[in-house]
């Protein structure tokens, strides 16, 4: 009876402990699958990353492509300026020519110069003649350039009597004739200019005017002073230091020593004598 409990026994021990293999087997198997499944889904998302890494390669290669030129490409230098001929005839007659002021409607119509200081035009024509009413000319103190217009113009002219010269600059304190002649026509040796009168106001012969200013700001500044001056009121966009003036000079006769100046903003580069009397 001991005998057979114990083969009954024993046959139970390698029951269990094939059982308990076969179990462990089981969970092996499972893990292997699970780490096979882990491992091809990483497989799996290595390789869609490297296809998209791939893809996204192509396509900024294919538009990178697309951007760049076929040729070279060079962009064109603008046209050369090509001289006024009347001021080309003009410099043939005088070298120190400058351009060619004129204003319609009115007595102003001249050539200008610059001489080498303020005193030989103030009393010679512009044909070299020896004369009371002089030249219009620019004031020696101006840096000139023919192809680009400096901040400020000033010119000086006589006050004739019999409305020569910059006689007509003196009628601007009247207000029909401030109102009847806004626009002012400067022609240089490249560039055809318009500018708008702002400002009209007496000052004495011996205050200063600028020609040139150390900043932007302080250009704006004096803008404004002469447009505060003014004997009239013009409305005017806001100064800018792209802005250019064009002062013109003569005699006055208030008081001793009086000038009249007036001052004209640059509203155009380009004459169309059609746009000008409609603006007028």
């Amino acid at each position: 009876m001991k005998k057979k409990l114990g083969i009954i026994i024993a046959c139970l021990c390698v029951a269990v402990f094939i059982a308990s293999g076969a179990a462990l087997y089981l969970r092996r198997q499972e893990n292997i699958r699970a780490a096979e499944a882990a491992m091809a889904a990483e497989t799996a998302r290595i390789a869609a990353r490297e296809a998209a890494a791939q893809a996204s390669a192509r396509l900024k290669a294919v538009t990178v492509k697309g951007r760049q030129p076929a040729h070279e490409f060079t962009r064109p230098a603008p046209p050369p300026l090509v001289p006024r001929a009347n001021i080309l005839d003009l410099l043939e007659l005088n070298p120190d020519t400058v351009g060619y002021l004129s204003i319609e409607n009115s007595k102003i119509d001249y050539p200008v110069v610059q001489g080498t200081d303020n005193d030989y035009y103030l009393h010679h024509t512009f044909d070299y003649i020896y004369a009371t009413r002089g030249s219009i000319f620019v004031d020696c103190n101006v840096e000139l350039d023919p192809e680009i217009l400096p901040p400020h113009i000033l010119m000086h002219g006589h006050h004739m009597r019999d409305g020569s010269m910059f006689k007509d600059v003196a009628n601007y304190k009247t207000k029909s004739f401030f109102e009847d002649h806004p626009l002012v026509r400067y022609e240089t040796l490249y560039l055809d200019t318009v500018w708008q009168v702002f400002s009209v106001y007496v000052c004495d012969s011996n205050e200063y005017v600028p020609m040139s200013f150390k900043d932007d700001e302080t250009f704006v500044e004096y803008a404004e002073k002469v447009a505060a001056r003014s004997m009239y009121h013009v409305d005017m966009p806001p100064f800018t230091a792209e802005d250019r003036l064009l002062t013109l000079n003569t005699c006055s006769y208030e008081f001793g020593g009086a000038h009249t100046l007036v001052v004209a903003k640059l509203i155009r580069v380009g004459y169309d004598i059609d746009w000008m009397r409609e603006a007028g």
